[in-house]
């Protein structure tokens, strides 16, 4: 008994001693060694003060050494390196094992597929567009695989469009045969169908009941199951065709934000060059069998980040998992997957910081500063170029979260929309691994791209290795390129073909030079990286003459725990802000009990009133922390309840505030907020 006491003693104070010691030389690292410097930009044209990528500066990447020209020949590729291992993998609980097709069966299934399509009325050609109605799935990534055999051209259609969205989609495409993936939407596309819209054919990967066949009969559709059309493509199978680099891969319609959506035609040959680069970016171009990425999908593959990263793994002979399709769900696929890609959009890590946060706040004063302690000093080795996931601040918080993901990312990348600096501090910290902030439009796939030695925060990197970069004059708002601030405006052969059937407005998005104009601003940071700091348009200018960027005042009030979305209004006729707010119920049944309003006072107007101004002070203090001018905080709010969602047409299908919408919904609400103020 003594022995064993004893021994248990000395076990204890070396792992004591280890991690102390393992602290001290973390410390001497961090005061002896300097941070890595980021790569930076070139100017290879000092009088129209274009950049490029250091690597490229004479030459842009050429991309034919990767020995592939089309998406037809990702697949192949594919199954040449890993054919009989898994390539696509799926469950439909967190009860449930992941089922896997390999890479081998995925090509016999869109065979299946394609020639399912052709054998239904349509030619295996590259005038040949089909739609896909649905969730991010495996199906959904079977269909979208199945065109490129045939030189055929797939469409995604997405709800937050609406129906005048949807509707306008089948009708500009002439699309005449749609996958769909639940009752309602087969409904939907039923009852929508009139003469204007030629659609013929809905594939239904549920089964439909026979009052929906009826309907369908009654409007000239023929339903058709998932399975039928596999069956009728298996039963007669026909002869590839495959593509050339210059033919359409994919239409993608820009989330219509603004107006009406536009419908991005994507090239091959541009698609692939974009998923190259950014392969590029995160050294990723080669690797070895015990190697082979693995990433889980969860996100819309109607547009080009997650359409993107599914095909760069195939590239590699990777594995794709696709979620359950329930966001309470999604922690429990990304542990039992264990991917080692992360494809992460803002909101998502948004979440886990806060959750992270709001657990450590829980725990008190001492919790809070060892947290802080714990980011900073985990970003200064990071900086240093030590990653390593030993340290103590990883057995103290960083550990438990990277589990939770499965244990096993070696790589995050964000995109979708800028990352503030103090999440993505976090998340550097936390994952320990490859983190790279990139950005991209639908309109040209990829712009730029943090370097593997680039950690700072908040900015987007350097051009990519395949495009050339400019800041462009935006006077109205005083931003000048000679000043290191402009309109972001690029040249790559990632370029669009052009929006579908609209030259006008392909005309206004790339000028006559080839220039494309992002409607983004950016700024060259000291280290020559760009730094998104506006956007061109979703601007209010007030009664007084002053711009203010709404998006960028909603990620600052974001931060306050009292909210879960928020959307800042401005009226040109008037000389302040306003906003509509859904709050985060549980912070705010924490605040009620703390300020004594018990159940039957939860709807009170004293209660209301007494919210409302804790919650204004919360967002003036969040705003003045993070250096809001005085005209861009918001000097009245109104709480709504019903919060902003993919599914009421609300939020893109990549998480943005579908401003116009929103706009015109509460329209009233904001000049109501506006006359309280004045009354």
């Amino acid at each position: 008994m003594t022995s064993t006491l004893f021994v248990g003693i000395i076990t204890g104070l070396v792992l004591i001693l280890s991690t102390l010691l393992g602290y001290i030389f973390s410390f001497i690292r961090i005061i002896f060694q300097k941070p890595i410097i980021p790569t930076g930009a070139i100017e290879i044209d000092e009088k129209e003060h274009i950049y490029a990528h250091p690597d490229y500066r004479d030459k842009l990447l050429d991309v034919s050494s990767f020995g592939i020209q089309t998406l037809y020949d990702v697949i192949l590729r594919g199954i040449q390196l890993s054919g009989d291992r898994p390539h696509f993998s799926f469950r439909q609980s967190s009860d449930q094992l992941f089922k896997s097709y390999t890479h081998k069966q995925v090509f016999e299934i869109i065979k299946e597929i394609g020639s399912g399509i052709v054998n239904s009325g349509l030619e295996p050609s590259n005038d040949t567009i089909f739609g896909i109605y649905a969730s991010p799935s495996v199906n959904y990534a079977l269909c979208l695989y199945a065109a490129w055999p045939y030189s055929m051209v797939p469409i995604g259609i997405y709800d937050s469009l609406g129906r005048d969205g949807v509707k306008f989609i089948i009708k500009q495409s002439a699309v005449e045969l749609i996958f769909v993936d639940n009752i309602q939407r087969i409904q939907n596309l039923i009852e929508w169908k009139d003469e204007t819209i030629a659609l013929k054919t809905i594939v239904c990967c549920v089964q439909p009941s026979d009052e929906l066949k009826k309907l369908a009969e009654d409007k000239q559709l023929k339903l058709i199951t998932f399975e039928q059309l596999k069956e009728l493509g298996r039963n007669n199978p026909i002869e590839i065709v495959p593509p050339k680099s210059t033919d359409r891969a994919v239409i993608m319609y820009t989330s219509g934000s603004t107006g009406e959506p536009k419908g991005c035609v994507l090239s091959h040959e541009g698609f692939l060059c974009g998923i190259c680069a950014i392969l590029v970016s995160v050294n990723l171009t080669k690797v070895e069998v015990e190697d082979i990425p693995r990433v889980l999908n969860y996100l819309p593959l109607a547009h080009v980040f997650g359409s993107g990263t599914i095909i760069g793994i195939t590239y590699l002979g990777g594995e794709i998992g696709f979620w359950q399709g329930k966001v309470e769900k999604l922690i429990d696929d990304f542990r039992d997957f264990r991917p080692t890609v992360l494809a992460m959009v803002p909101r998502l890590l948004n979440k886990l910081y806060d959750k992270v946060r709001g657990d450590v706040r829980q725990k008190g004063l001492l919790s809070r500063i060892i947290f802080r302690l714990a980011i900073t000093n985990k970003l200064a080795l990071i900086r240093r170029g030590y990653s390593e996931k030993d340290t103590l601040w990883d057995k103290l918080i960083f550990e438990k979260i990277r589990q939770s993901f499965g244990g096993k990312v070696n790589r995050v990348l964000s995109t979708g929309a800028p990352l503030s600096p103090e999440v993505c501090q976090f998340s550097r910290a936390a994952f320990s691994c490859v983190f790279i902030e990139c950005y991209g439009q639908t309109e040209c796939v990829i712009i730029c791209s943090q370097t593997l030695n680039d950690f700072e925060s908040g900015e987007t990197g350097i051009p990519t290795p395949v495009t050339h970069l400019k800041l462009v004059d935006v006077p109205e708002k005083e931003y000048y390129a000679k000043d290191g601030i402009g309109e972001v405006c690029l040249k790559s052969p990632t370029l669009f073909l052009g929006y579908l059937k609209d030259q006008a407005k392909t005309s206004e998005a790339i000028d006559e030079q080839g220039w494309l104009h992002t409607g983004d601003i950016g700024r060259w940071t000291p280290y020559r990286t760009i730094k998104l700091v506006d956007r061109k348009k979703n601007m209010y200018k007030l009664s007084q003459g002053e711009y203010v960027a709404p998006e960028k005042i909603e990620d600052i009030y974001a931060r306050s725990q009292f909210i879960s979305q928020i959307f800042v209004y401005g009226d040109s006729f008037e000389s302040f802000l306003v906003a509509i707010i859904i709050l985060n119920d549980d912070y705010v049944k924490q605040w009620k009990i703390r300020e004594g309003f018990d159940n039957q006072t939860t709807s009170s107007s004293i209660m209301n009133t007494k919210l409302k101004q804790i919650v204004l002070e919360d967002m003036t203090n969040e705003g003045k922390k993070r250096g809001l001018m005085s005209y861009e905080q918001v000097k009245a709010i109104e709480f709504i309840s019903e919060p902003f969602t993919i599914e009421n047409g609300l939020l893109t299908p990549t998480f943005k505030a579908r401003r116009f919408v929103i706009e015109k919904k509460y329209k009233p609400l904001f000049q109501t907020i506006y006359q309280s103020i004045k009354t």
